[in-house]
């Protein structure tokens, strides 16, 4: 059976995985085909069509949030770190988080009426459940990471060493490369065994996107567009309701393969596939962005709980409030941030290469002339003390001479 092979491609996206790009393309054309058999329904239904796309939107736009991204990035590390090559981690973490939102259209479409009432106690329960498990989850990847991030660099340090001393063997390189891959894996199943274990392919991101939607903020956005199509449109069925989750899914689902997938590439990028310095650096450079990223959601998830339980007041709690309502903003300043750092870091790996180098052989030189000049001077030693040696062997020898000639004078005189 022939191959299908990807057509020749700009150089840019020549560095990506091949499963990258099919991931990618695989999504695109999903929702070609969902928004063409929902256009051939929103035809006979035109007064859908604005609520269709504000569907479609909101999911693009949750997407972004901040939550997302740390999610997707925190597991696409860890599952390399594991020696995994993971392209799907976004698209079943989105498929989890639409699932909530699926069910609550169905719920609050079917029972609008007497839902409606005790929707805000729903919202309220559920935002509290899922803000504290989504939370939670990113402060302990976050503590994770941070471990592994402590392994990269001793390992880095390491392997500049042994790259100075070695002028970069091939063998020393691949058993590096080696080690890294162990360590990482090793060192996440003790410090997070058994909760690792749990999620230890992509596919599992499933329930860990359900537990992420209970948080009930865009599911609410979503039920209330099918109650208000439900009422403003005469004779609404619930299968045209269905197209509105079914279009948020679709527009999730999009941008959070994506940023799995581009992640995954970004931390196996062949680029390096020769240099695993570079692999090492480029690593600790991810790594400690996502580490920042995460620590910093989990902590404002934390505080928009107490603000949302306890309605605390003053200046510092508005501002976490304003932070709280503006995710997507956080959220795609944190792909932004991701995209200049990994730009940055590889304009300046280089420049960073070559002194670490030279700061290498410089010390390797010290070394070594240390040592040789501690060897000159042990030369010399041992020379001084042969000399010695041989100065009292001269001194006394005559003394030896004298004394055996007094002997044999006092034998022949007694004779």
């Amino acid at each position: 059976m022939p191959r299908f092979r990807l057509p020749n491609l700009p150089r840019p996206l020549q560095m990506l995985p091949a499963a990258t790009i099919w991931q990618i393309l695989l999504l695109i054309v999903c929702n070609l085909v969902i928004w063409a058999a929902i256009g051939v329904v929103l035809h006979f239904h035109p007064p859908l069509i604005s609520s269709a796309v504000l569907s479609y939107t909101l999911g693009l736009r949750h997407a972004l949030d901040a939550d997302h991204i740390s999610a997707i990035d925190l597991m696409t590390r860890r599952f390399i770190a594991a020696g995994q090559r993971p392209v799907s981690v976004g698209t079943w973490f989105s498929l989890g988080h639409s699932t909530i939102v699926l069910v609550t259209c169905i719920v609050v479409a079917a029972t609008s009426g007497a839902l409606r009432e005790r929707f805000d106690g729903f919202e309220r329960v559920g935002n509290i459940v899922g803000t504290s498990v989504s939370a939670a989850a990113l402060l302990i990847l976050c503590a994770g990471n941070i471990w592994v991030l402590f392994t990269l660099i001793r390992r880095l340090r390491l392997l500049v060493k042994r790259d100075a001393d070695t002028n970069g063997g091939d063998a020393d390189d691949a058993a590096a490369a080696l080690d890294l891959e162990q360590g990482a894996a090793g060192l996440l199943t003790k410090v997070f065994g058994k909760l690792f274990l749990l999620v230890d392919r992509p596919w599992k991101m499933y329930p860990v996107g359900v537990m992420f939607g209970l948080g009930f903020d865009t599911s609410s956005e979503i039920a209330i567009l099918g109650i208000a199509s439900l009422q403003g449109a005469a004779g609404t069925t619930l299968w045209l309701i269905l197209i509105f989750p079914i279009l948020f899914t679709a527009g999730m689902c999009l941008v959070d393969t994506c940023d799995g997938a581009l992640m995954m590439a970004l931390y196996t990028s062949k680029a390096f596939a020769r240099d695993h310095i570079a692999i090492l650096y480029y690593s600790i450079v991810l790594t400690g962005i996502t580490i920042a990223v995460s620590a910093f959601i989990g902590i404002i998830q934390l505080l928009t709980l107490v603000l949302n339980t306890a309605n605390p007041h003053g200046p510092f709690w508005d501002g976490v409030g304003t932070i709280g309502d503006n995710f997507e903003i956080i959220g795609a300043s944190i792909c932004g941030l991701f995209l200049v750092v990994g730009l940055g870091s590889v304009v300046l790996y280089r420049p960073w290469r070559k002194r670490m180098d030279r700061r290498e052989r410089n010390e390797a030189a010290a070394e070594a002339a240390a040592a040789t000049s501690h060897a000159s001077l042990d030369y010399v030693s041992s020379d001084a003390h042969a000399g010695a040696a041989e100065g009292r062997v001269s001194r006394t020898a005559p003394m030896h001479r004298s004394r055996s000639l007094v002997c044999v004078t006092k034998k022949f005189a007694f004779l």
